[in-house]
C-alpha cells in the first residue's frame, strides 16, 4: 500500500506561490550553467532563499507529520491483528480447530491432558514432528576449492529466513500436494516466537496446513536449523537446534490422536522425535488404524527407528508394519542395513521366515543387475548393493522410496501378489520391464497368501532453471507421496501401493515436486500447489 500524507496546513504553501518560485529556481540553475548530481542542492537552496526560509519549515514538518501517519497506521494494524488473534486463539483445547488458520494449541507450559482433547476433531493425516525456523546461508564464492580459503573466517554472502523443519515442510508439502477438502493435520510444539508462521510463509486459507496441533510452550525455544550452502546451493555444513521437538510430549501427541479418533488415512513422523514420542507416534497410529510413513531425516534419526523393537519397524510381517513407508536417501538406507545388521535383526526366525517367501535365486539377481545397467545406476544399485540392502530391509517396511538426487529414485515393495496390477505385471515368477521387475515368491508363515517383491527405477527429471537450495527437496517428495497415499484412500482405491503404473505416476510427481523446490527459495516451494 502507499499513502500519499500531504504536509500540514501550517507547513504548506500555496501551489501557486511554490510553483512561481521553483520556476525562478529552475531558469537560476540554468543561467548558472548547473548540471548533474549539482542541481539539487542549488535549486533546494536558492528555493530556501528565495521563501525566507518557510520551504525548509515545510519539510521538516512534512517528515515529522509522515512519522505521526506512519506510527498510526502501524498501531492501528497492530490492534486488528490482536484482536484477530485473540478471536482465532484457543483457550483451550477443548475449542474445535479452525480451518486453514494456525491455531496453536493452549498457551501453557505443562501439555494438555487427554482428557482436554476429547473433542472429534477429524482429519485425514496426521504429520508428527518438527517445526522449525531455517536461516539458511548462501556463499558468494564461485568455487570453494580449498577450505582453508572460508573456513575460521568471515564469508560474503546471502541469509534467508524462512519456516522450515522436516515434519512441517512434510505437512505443508502434503497440504500443498492435497484437494482442498483434505485435512492435514500439524502436531508439534514451538516457543512463543513461531507464532507468525503462517504470515512469514504468507499462507492463504487454500493452502495453510491446519496447525491446531501444534503446542505453544511460553518458555520454550522454537527449534531452529542453520544451513550454509556453496554458489551451487550445495550443503557445506549444517547445525540443527530440535531439543523442543526431540522432546515433544507423549501426552500431547496422545490427545492430539485421540481428537482426531480414527478418522486418520495416514499418518506421517519425522524421525527428529526422540525414543519415547517416537514410539507414541507409532502406537497412537496402529491404534486409530492408520498407516504411517516415515521420513528417516538423518543416518543417526533413521537408526534410532530400529532401537524401538516391536513398537518401531521390527515389527516383522505377517504381522501389521508399524512402518508401512519409508522414505530414505541413499546414504539413510546404507545406515538402516549396517545398523539392523549390528543388532542382529537379520538373524531373527521370522525375519528368515519373510526371507524364505521371497524366495529370490539367481534369475532375480541377474534381472536386477540388467535393469541398473539400462537405467543407468548400476554403480548404485548393485555394486554398492543399495536393492539387496532395502530386501533386507522389507520384513520390517514394506515399502522403500530410496531418494538418489539425480539419478531418481528406487522402489523396493514387498507386496499381497493378489493385490498387484499394472501394465507391466506378468503371470510368470520374474516379470520384467524397462526398469522394473517383479518376482513372485511363496507364502509368509502364518499369512495365507503368496507376495512380491517389486523393484523400479524411477528416472530423474531435469532442474531446467538454477538450483537455489538443496533444503527440503527430499520432504517435498515425501510429502507429494503421502498426499498421493491419502488421496488414494479417501476415494477407496485398494492398497495403491500394489498398483505399479499408479506408484510410477506417483513418483513421478513427488520428483516434479523435489525439482521445483530445488529452484525455490523456500523450504517447500509453493509451486507445488500448480502440479498435476
Amino acid at each position: 500500500m502507499l499513502f500519499c500524507v500531504p504536509a500540514p496546513h501550517e507547513f504548506d504553501i500555496p501551489a501557486g506561490e511554490i510553483d512561481a518560485i521553483i520556476n525562478k529556481a529552475v531558469i537560476s540553475a540554468q543561467e548558472a550553467g548547473i548540471k548533474g548530481k549539482a542541481i539539487t542542492p542549488f535549486l533546494l537552496n536558492r528555493i530556501l532563499d528565495l521563501t525566507d526560509g518557510r520551504s525548509l519549515e515545510s519539510n521538516v514538518g512534512f517528515v515529522k507529520n509522515n512519522i505521526k501517519v506512519g506510527v498510526g497506521i502501524a498501531k492501528a494494524l497492530s490492534e486488528i491483528a490482536n484482536k484477530t488473534n485473540d478471536e482465532i486463539l484457543p483457550s483451550s483445547a477443548l475449542q474445535p480447530a479452525i480451518p486453514s488458520t494456525f491455531t496453536p494449541a493452549p498457551n501453557s507450559i505443562s501439555p494438555p491432558t487427554l482428557e482436554l482433547a476429547q473433542t472429534s476433531d477429524a482429519a485425514d493425516c496426521l504429520v508428527v514432528g518438527a517445526v522449525a525456523i531455517d536461516l539458511t546461508c548462501d556463499l558468494t564464492y564461485g568455487v570453494l576449492d580449498r577450505q582453508s580459503s572460508w573456513i575460521h573466517t568471515s564469508n560474503p554472502g546471502a541469509i534467508h529466513r524462512t519456516p522450515g523443519g522436516v515434519g512441517f515442510n512434510l505437512c505443508l508439502a502434503t497440504t500443498y500436494a492435497s484437494s482442498p477438502d483434505t485435512t492435514i493435520r500439524m502436531i508439534s510444539a514451538v516457543g512463543p516466537e513461531a507464532r507468525d508462521l503462517p504470515a512469514v510463509l504468507n499462507l492463504t486459507s487454500t493452502t495453510s496446513p491446519d496447525l491446531s496441533g501444534v503446542l505453544v510452550i511460553e518458555d520454550g525455544r522454537t527449534a531452529q536449523y542453520i544451513a550454509m550452502h556453496d554458489c551451487k546451493g550445495d550443503l557445506i555444513l549444517a547445525c540443527a537446534d530440535m531439543g523442543l521437538v526431540e522432546q515433544l510430549s507423549p501426552a500431547h501427541i496422545k490427545s492430539e490422536f485421540a481428537r482426531a479418533g480414527k478418522s486418520p488415512h495416514w499418518v506421517g513422523i519425522d524421525a527428529n522425535l526422540n525414543r519415547e514420542p517416537l514410539s507414541t507416534a507409532i502406537l497412537c497410529a496402529r491404534e486409530a488404524g492408520a498407516k504411517v510413513l516415515l521420513e528417516p531425516t538423518s543416518v543417526m534419526r533413521a537408526q534410532v527407528i530400529l532401537e524401538l523393537g516391536d513398537v518401531g519397524v521390527t515389527n516383522v510381517l505377517p504381522n501389521p508394519p508399524a512402518v508401512d513407508v519409508m522414505t530414505p536417501n541413499s546414504i539413510e538406507l546404507e545406515g538402516l542395513f549396517s545398523h539392523a545388521r549390528e543388532l542382529g535383526l537379520f538373524e531373527r526366525q521370522d525375519w528368515w521366515d519373510v526371507i524364505d517367501a521371497m524366495g529370490t535365486t539367481t534369475d532375480f539377481q541377474t534381472a536386477i543387475a540388467w535393469m541398473a545397467r539400462e537405467s543407468g545406476i548400476m554403480e548404485q544399485a548393485v555394486e554398492k548393493g543399495l536393492v539387496q540392502m532395502a530386501v533386507h530391509l522389507l520384513p520390517f517396511t514394506p515399502n522403500l522410496f530410496i531418494k538418489m538426487g539425480e539419478l531418481g529414485v528406487i522402489t523396493v515393495q514387498l507386496v499381497n501378489e493378489s493385490e498387484v496390477r499394472g501394465r507391466m505385471v506378468g503371470h510368470r515368477q520374474l516379470s520384467t520391464g524397462p526398469g522394473f521387475v517383479m518376482w513372485r515368491g511363496t507364502k509368509i508363515a502364518g499369512q495365507g497368501e503368496n507376495v512380491c517383491v517389486l523393484v523400479r527405477h524411477h528416472a530423474a527429471h531435469k532442474v531446467t532453471g538454477d538450483i537455489v537450495s538443496v533444503t527440503g527437496a527430499g520432504d517435498s517428495f515425501a510429502g507429494v507421496l503421502l498426499s498421493e497415499l491419502v488421496e488414494a484412500d479417501k476415494r477407496g482405491i485398494k492398497n495403491i501401493l500394489a498398483d505399479v503404473d499408479a506408484i510410477a505416476r506417483t513418483v513421478d510427481r513427488a520428483q516434479r515436486a523435489a525439482v521445483l523446490t530445488l529452484m525455490s527459495r523456500f523450504a517447500i516451494s509453493p509451486e507445488i500447489k500448480k502440479l498435476q
